[in-house]
């Protein structure tokens, strides 16, 4: 599909997939899988349910057990109430997966159709980690509710002069993403909307305001190459190569904890993550070597022992991002840097040479290294694919990449990353008091890991989903900071 077809193609599908929604009616005296109420409306009762003969996944294995669901809450009392029967049939119940970094949860025109598609891949819990605030500011009451899924924003990140993702906003996706769907906009438009720009500790302050207006759920800020930042400065060639001034990290973040928002560093080379581990930031977006270019990338994204061990340490979550640089084939510049139009996929058989180098061989030999890396010194990762449909994509290319168990790979998705996205929340564990939000599988995910794809029921705090509608396929050009 052009991307000149992206607004035809978006009304389309949200236009189909409201019509679901609004045809829904609540469900009544049933005893059977698909017999859970459906919310209709923001004033939807909940029901109380007991869930039968499931087996339920508490963290290390399956068992049976016995649920019930009071106001959309767990408890295994049952109610003095009536409540209705679901025979879960020996489905194998996991807690919802998540996706910790994707810009796709992005406006009124295609969050419908994002939101079904995150449903249908068992997705409840999203994170935008940089957005045009305008147009995010208008979702909130279009996600976070029983019938959605749950998605947090960052708003504009902050990034140097000349720095990344200027470049991205203003020279592709403005023309590519968002003029088909909202219009003509001038060179700039998205300044201050999409990115702020920091340049000085005076300036931070004097734009601290607009950095925290639309009542961002974190802040995001950008490093890239750190470590040459001033030489990237001077060096024109370099435009859109660079990010903050790593000097003024420890000032942001210690802003940003005092007003209560956790930061999330986009990362590059393994001196940016040590610049952001040492000030203090709560995430970084990407695990290093997931953008390489040349055999120096590779070499300067290698995490060092005393790195990882730092930021197990502080708490650090990582996010793993393996399949942004696998947009195009080779290197990832292509896609994140280089911005071409249109996302291509890439073939199986592609491969990028400098000097006769596979640089996707060898990209995806550091970020091996480094997630290994990571896992054993026990620090927290997230599981995120920054531009794909769903995180789905994101897992399934990490059960190729790592050797770690289906265990691993089930506890990363559906309770690491649930939980740093929404680390207050009770949800990803099937206890007292947990939200009612589940997964019903068709199989045993930890013998076949495929079975992550055969749902047979969602449930979201008490309420059933329906499968969502399978339209034509919201497109545009991928969206990586």
């Amino acid at each position: 599909m052009s991307v000149f077809d992206v607004a035809k193609a978006i009304c389309s599908v949200v236009g189909a997939v409201s019509a679901l929604w609004g045809g829904m009616e609540v469900a009544s005296g049933a005893a059977a899988l698909d017999g859970i109420s459906r919310p209709s409306g923001e004033h939807q009762v909940v029901k109380n349910y007991v869930f039968l003969h499931g087996q339920w996944f508490d963290g290390n294995g399956f068992h049976p057990a016995t649920w019930y669901s009071v106001q959309g809450r767990l408890t295994r009392t049952a109610p003095a109430s009536v409540v209705e029967t679901v025979d879960l049939a020996g489905a194998f119940v996991v807690p919802p997966f998540g996706e910790a970094h994707n810009h796709n949860v992005e406006g009124e025109w295609n969050v419908q159709a994002v939101s079904d598609r995150y449903l249908k891949d068992g997705v409840f819990y999203v994170k935008n980690p940089n957005d045009v605030r305008d147009f995010a500011v208008t979702l909130r009451n279009r996600v976070n509710r029983p019938h959605t899924i749950d998605a947090v924003f960052a708003h504009a990140g902050m990034t140097g002069p000349g720095g990344h993702p200027i470049a991205l906003y203003e020279d592709i996706l403005r023309v590519h993403r968002y003029e088909p769907v909202i219009g003509h906009r001038e060179m700039g438009w998205f300044q201050n909307r999409a990115y702020v720009v920091v340049d000085r500790e005076q300036e931070l302050g004097e734009k601290w305001t607009l950095i925290t207006s639309g009542n961002p759920d974190f802040l995001k800020v950008y490093l890239v190459h750190s470590e040459d930042f001033a030489a990237r400065q001077r060096d024109g060639r370099l435009n859109g190569r660079t990010g903050l001034n790593p000097a003024l990290l420890p000032r942001i973040v210690a802003k940003a904890h005092a007003a209560g928002l956790p930061v999330t560093v986009h990362v590059e080379s393994a001196s940016d993550f040590r610049v952001a581990v040492q000030a203090g930031v709560d995430e970084i977006a990407h695990v290093p070597g997931w953008l390489v270019e040349s055999e120096s990338d590779a070499e300067r994204a290698r995490l060092t022992e005393e790195d990882v061990r730092l930021a197990a340490e502080k708490g650090v979550v990582v996010v793993t991002t393996t399949v942004a640089g696998e947009a195009m084939p080779g290197a990832a510049s292509a896609h994140a840097h280089g911005h071409k139009p249109d996302h291509v996929k890439p073939e199986a058989d592609s491969v990028s040479h400098e000097g006769g180098l596979d640089l996707r061989a060898l990209a995806r030999d550091v970020q091996r290294a480094n997630i290994i890396l990571l896992h054993r010194h026990g620090v927290k990762l997230a599981i995120g694919s920054d531009h794909a449909d769903t995180s789905l994509a994101e897992v399934m290319n990490l059960k190729v990449l790592l050797p770690f168990d289906n265990l691993t790979f089930l506890k990363l998705w559906c309770e690491a990353t649930p939980m740093a996205i929404f680390p207050g929340r009770k949800i990803a564990r099937f206890e007292e008091g947990y939200e009612a939000s589940f997964l019903a599988l068709d199989g045993n995910p930890l013998e076949d890991f495929t079975k992550v794809q055969a749902i047979r029921l969602r449930v979201k705090q008490g309420f059933s989903l329906p499968s969502p509608v399978q339209g034509e396929k919201e497109t545009g050009p991928p969206l990586t900071h």
